[in-house]
């Protein structure tokens, strides 16, 4: 298994390069985390314009939220959209939360890596990883939802003996697949509702799963609340 120091502008991310999913947990020792946190699965893509303001206050409200409760975020890793921003708000603030990005190998670029070619032979592009992320895992595969299965294994091996959450904010197909996967690992989901596509789609259902919280993205209570109860299922909110 590979294992590389990714030189950033501003620090340097270890990044891990397992080859089949049974190799998770070795490539995840490799990344040298204290496995004593609890873990935040942060998914969505693409920011809309008409949605950004009230999703960046949402974004903002997560990392600080991480970072009061010692967390653990794991998320797509390129620097796009949600994936984007958790890793501008973490460098902004100076925050300290182990920020961990998950994404297909053959998708992405990074420093002393492939380029960031606009089209590759098989008509992908890659996207550069977002570079204010502490910790890569790149995973096989040649389309975004391979990683899926690895984030929810990840955030299982990462809160063994802890809690988890996934946090939905917009989203579409890949996101829908991160739920599915998540409720079958009986991980609570908390959708920000107001922040666009799948998100909202989730807010108007009226048969959701008992696993799903809808919470207003522009919340800021309501979402600490939300997150701490997921995290905390045994202590009272005050």
């Amino acid at each position: 298994m590979r294992i590389q120091e990714i030189q950033f502008p501003n620090q340097q991310s270890l990044c891990v390069f397992p080859e089949k999913r049974s190799d998770l947990a070795l490539a995840i020792s490799e990344l040298k985390l204290d496995g004593t946190r609890p873990v935040i699965v942060l998914i969505g893509g693409e920011i809309e314009k008409q949605q950004a303001a009230v999703t960046l206050k949402a974004i903002h409200t997560i990392a600080a939220i991480a970072e009061d409760m010692n967390a653990l975020v794991i998320c797509g890793g390129t620097d796009v959209g949600v994936m984007a921003e958790i890793g501008k708000m973490r460098w902004r603030n100076a925050y300290q939360f182990p920020l961990i990005g998950i994404a297909p190998e053959e998708l992405t670029a990074w420093p002393g890596g492939p380029r960031n070619e606009k089209f590759l032979w098989w008509g992908k592009q890659r996207w550069q990883l977002e570079p204010h992320y502490t910790h890569f895992v790149l995973v096989p595969g040649s389309q975004f939802g391979d990683e899926s299965p690895w984030i929810v294994d990840a955030a299982t091996i990462l809160s063994k003996g802890h809690t988890s959450v996934t946090i939905l904010i917009n989203g579409g197909e890949v996101s829908k697949k991160d739920i599915e996967l998540s409720l079958a690992q009986e991980r609570p989901v908390i959708a920000l509702r107001r922040t666009g596509r799948l998100a909202d789609e989730i807010s108007r259902q009226t048969d959701r799963h008992k696993l799903i919280a809808v919470v207003p993205a522009d919340a800021d209570q309501q979402i600490v609340e939300a997150v701490k109860r997921a995290l905390s299922p045994n202590e009272l909110i005050n």
